[in-house]
């Protein structure tokens, strides 16, 4: 994966500073050599990690059946898969189509680890891009295969993509200066992408593009538009989650998350004109023309037209209606972002003296990188505050698009922890590990003492024991578990009572059902047993969500089936409901209604028609 990618190593962004003693410059083949070398010891850990654990909420079985469903002619964006956009279906439908097999859990981990450690090795190459360090692009390779160890919590998910075009959106932006069309026609390319994969992370990345471009024009027109870009990403926030406002943690990221744009506001507005700024139009093709291809695709294959605003947009907007899970944060958080927008508003008027601001820069620097380290906690969210610093280069060198891009981008798509703060907020954080890097390194490259270039190697220190420890714990995980022996799951190991339950399960399904839905949804179950669902319903939710499908019609569709089954987990619509009490509807009184127990299998149920 790296050796392919030596081509990117090259120095064309013009790294600030760099010297950092000697071995921290080397060739790039011996960069790309390192790079493999890391990503084939974590690779081992990565698998362990993967197959070690299965989510009884099955997120996983979702993204399955539904990718099942697209290969076998099935539409998108129809009211029962309209949670995520055509471009994640197009591209991992496309691969397994390529590979000539269908979507198993255990194909789908191995795809889902590929792209786990291909996000590391691009997080790794974007800090080198920016550096010219390896110890610091060998540290974000290990914080990043860190941080991203949450993917094996949902294996298939969306979040795997949107990581790699996350991070190679922030590496075409340091293209634009030899390569200013062809990188601003990837930028847009890649935000398209986002959009018609999740069209909120998508919509945060618009407005980071274009903040950073209004900062690079002209200064009769940047004099108007780069503060209102400032006041646009400072609102975002709030107008995100108005809905929720009333909810003591959402208004506090609101805050924190509103304060830190502002600050990336006015160091960005505090910036020279940047240096090459990608054009508009460039911008507007790369964009325009993914978006386009990728709803071509799904209009081809059957997806209705109306269903595209309703599928891409009104359905993640309803979403915090339905599920939230907090972030843990409090009111001293908002109180840091306040402290560090004063501070940063000082610092731009007066200028500190640069001993001062160099080890300020170090401090932050470290601390970045491990508040992401230490995930799952939010603690990360106190770096987002300190990301402003990054957009301001070493005096002397000119500014970069680049430079007020990335900060911006990782403060926007840090609300990727709202409206769910689980696996989401590893992707949220995932952008601070090179903006973490980056004011490291200029602290480091402005002190220019021996003492100083130290803190890199010591980086990549913190970061190899962080990736022991998850070694050990991965590789322990692993040991106390068993095959699980389900088909298509051969591989995936879980405690031993589980295994056998779920065996259990599944060899009573196929003895005593002809077919069967899950309560809430439980998708892999399909996988294991081979059958195909005998409606539409697909996500957890489905029982949540009123008009997301005729549920009549279903039932009259269930209604004539005979040996019709339900797989129930208790435990799970719980969690799902969060202490609602589940809504009365047509297909869940169906259920209550014709259906009795057939046996228990540790928390799920089969029931059996009357």
């Amino acid at each position: 994966m790296a050796l392919v990618s030596v081509s990117m190593l090259e120095a064309e962004a013009s790294p600030v500073g760099g010297r950092l003693g000697a071995g921290a410059q080397v060739s790039r083949s011996r960069t790309a050599l390192a790079l493999a070398a890391v990503a084939l010891v974590t690779a081992p850990i990565g698998y362990m990690t993967m197959f070690s654990v299965f989510r009884a909420y099955d997120d996983e079985g979702s993204f399955l059946i539904t990718l099942r469903d697209y290969l076998s002619g099935h539409p998108l964006l129809t009211p029962n898969n309209s949670y995520y956009g055509p471009f994640y279906y197009e591209v991992m439908g496309g691969l397994f189509k390529l590979l000539g097999v269908a979507p198993t859990n255990d194909r789908g981990r191995f795809v889902t680890l590929a792209v786990w450690l291909i996000a590391s090795v691009l997080a790794a190459i974007l800090v080198y891009r920016l550096t010219q360090n390896l110890w610091l692009s060998l540290a974000a390779q290990l914080v990043a295969f860190s941080l991203l160890g949450s993917l094996s919590q949902e294996p298939m998910a969306t979040y795997g993509l949107i990581s790699l075009l996350l991070l190679g959106l922030a590496l075409a932006a340091t293209f634009t200066t030899t390569r200013p069309r062809a990188a601003a026609a990837l930028i847009g390319a890649l935000v398209g992408a986002l959009c018609m994969v999740k069209i909120n992370v998508g919509a945060f990345a618009v407005l980071a593009v274009v903040f950073a471009w209004t900062c690079g024009l002209a200064p009769p027109w940047r004099r108007f538009a780069a503060p209102a870009m400032a006041g646009v990403i400072t609102l975002a926030p709030f107008e995100l989650m108005r809905d929720l406002l009333d909810r003591g943690w959402v208004l506090d990221l609101a805050l924190l998350t509103g304060l830190s744009a502002a600050a990336v506001g006015l160091a960005g507005m505090a910036t020279a004109r940047l240096r090459q700024s990608p054009q508009a139009r460039w911008l507007i093709v790369g964009g325009g023309a993914t978006i386009t291809a990728s709803l071509a695709v799904a209009l081809a294959g059957g997806t209705h037209p109306a269903d595209i605003w309703n599928g891409l947009v009104v359905s993640a907007f309803r979403f915090p209606q339905l599920f939230t899970w907090p972030v843990n944060i409090n009111p001293l958080a908002d109180v840091w972002a306040v402290l560090s927008i004063i501070a940063g508003a000082v610092f731009l008027r007066a200028r500190a003296p640069r001993p001062i601001s160099d080890m300020a820069r170090v401090a932050a620097g470290l601390f970045i990188l491990l508040s992401v380290l230490l995930l799952p906690s939010s603690l990360f969210l106190l770096g987002l505050p300190l990301a402003w610093i990054a957009t301001l280069g070493p005096r002397g060198r000119p500014a970069s698009y680049h430079r007020v891009l990335l900060p911006a981008l990782a403060v926007m798509e840090s609300l990727q922890a709202y409206p769910v703060a689980g696996t989401q907020l590893s992707v949220a954080a995932l952008l601070m590990i090179p903006v973490g890097a980056i004011v490291l390194h200029d602290g480091i490259s402005g002190l220019r003492t021996a003492s100083a270039a130290r803190f890199a190697p010591a980086a990549l220190l913190l970061a190899t024991v962080a990736l022991a420890l998850q070694g050990f714990l991965a590789a322990s995980q692993f040991a106390a578990g068993t095959p699980s022996g389900l088909p298509g799951a051969e591989a995936v190991r879980m405690p031993a009572p589980q295994a056998a339950q779920l065996r259990q399960l599944v060899v009573a399904i196929d003895q005593e059902c002809s077919s069967f839905i899950t309560f809430p949804g439980m998708n892999s179950f399909y996988v294991w047993t081979g059958q195909t669902p005998p409606t539409d319903l697909r996500y957890g939710v489905w029982w949540l969500t009123p008009d997301a499908t005729d549920q009549q019609a279903t039932v009259s569709q269930l209604s004539v089936r005979s040996r019709l089954c339900v797989v129930k987990n208790q435990s799970i619509i719980d969690f799902w409901a969060q202490g609602r009490p589940v809504p009365r509807q047509p297909v869940v009184d169906f259920i209550e209604q014709n259906f009795a127990d057939g046996g228990t299998y540790g928390d799920y149920q089969l029931l059996v028609q009357r």
